[in-house]
Parts: C-alpha cells; structure tokens; sequence
C-alpha cells in the first residue's frame, strides 16, 4: 500500500493526536515491505531476525512518534531506527559471545573472501561489511538520495558516498573472481 506524503501527514497527525492504532497499522501496512526488505539485507538473510528487528522498530516508533517532527518523512525516521536497531542488536550479541572484544568498527570490517555466483547479487551484497551493505541497500533498493542516507545512518554526506563507492569497488572485485575461476 503505498502512500503519499499528505495520507502519511495525516495518519501521524491521527496517531498523535487520537492515539489511533488504527493509523499507525496503516503506516505499518505502507512501510513494512520495504524495511523488511532493508533489514533482511542487513542480516543477510536471517529472516526470523529481521521479523525480530523489524518488530522492536514499529514498537520504538509507535512509542516515540509524538517525538517525529514534522519536517522529517515518516519513512526516512523509521529506517533510522531500523538501522539503530539493528547496530545495537550487533552490539548485544558480541557482548554475548564472551569472546572479551568489542564489536569491531562497523566501517573497517572486512567482507569474506569467498567467491560468490554471479548471478546472486544478493550473495555477493551479503559480502560487505554492515555499514557498506546498509548504504548500497538504502541507495539501490529503497531509492534514498545521499542526504536521507547520511539522516538514517547518522554519517556525513561525504562518508556516504566513500561507503557507496567502497561498496561498488568490492562487489567488482567479488564477482571478477567469479569470472576468472
């Protein structure tokens, strides 16, 4: 179901003012598809995990949407906390592991060397580090300009487009060494 900016408005309008569930499943109904689809990327496939994420998400929205402001898409906000979520549910689990580490830096995490089909980009995405792997799927598959990236990531325009250029210089380089085998 797709919405447009005024029928968003209005539903965040009606969850705020009423405390109307009613809307807020309506923005659940809108957006779930396609955060689904960012967070199953984010995981790589651990679908009961992203069902788990994408959970805590539309809970940590409908508790703080008084708090969006006006200004900011509804859609662009959630992705924000989808991608929160999700870095510190990394967090808890390398706490977890009681390996004595902290979690390495998202940023400088190296992708495994496997090679991967051509044909499954999906894989191959899989690959890249969080950070990287989040940007790529935000930019390619949700059709978020730079500046929501940087919003939702909480990074700086220009990281930005370093993490898309990384990203797209890794995934040449996996899928030539598919080619070459």
């Amino acid at each position: 179901m797709a919405i447009n900016r005024f029928q968003e408005l209005a539903l965040i309008t009606r969850c705020v003012a009423a405390d109307d569930r009613n809307a807020f499943g309506q923005l659940v109904d809108a957006y779930s598809e396609s955060l689904r689809r960012f967070l199953l990327g984010l995981t790589k496939g651990d679908s009961a995990l992203a069902d788990d994420l994408a959970q805590e998400t539309f809970l940590k929205a409908y508790l703080s949407i008084r708090s969006l402001e006006g200004v900011t898409r509804f859609r662009s906000w959630l992705f924000r906390i989808a991608y929160n979520e999700f870095v510190s549910d990394l967090r808890r689990r390398s706490r977890l592991s009681n390996t004595g580490e902290d979690i390495p830096d998202i940023a400088d995490e190296t992708p495994d060397e496997t090679p991967i089909s051509a044909d499954n980009l999906t894989e191959a995405i899989a690959q890249l580090p969080e950070t990287q792997r989040a940007v790529v799927q935000l930019f390619y598959y949700e059709d978020f300009p730079v500046a929501r990236i940087s919003s939702i990531t909480s990074l700086p325009e220009t990281t930005v487009r370093s993490h898309l250029f990384r990203a797209r210089n890794r995934l040449a380089v996996i899928l030539e060494k598919y080619r070459n085998l």
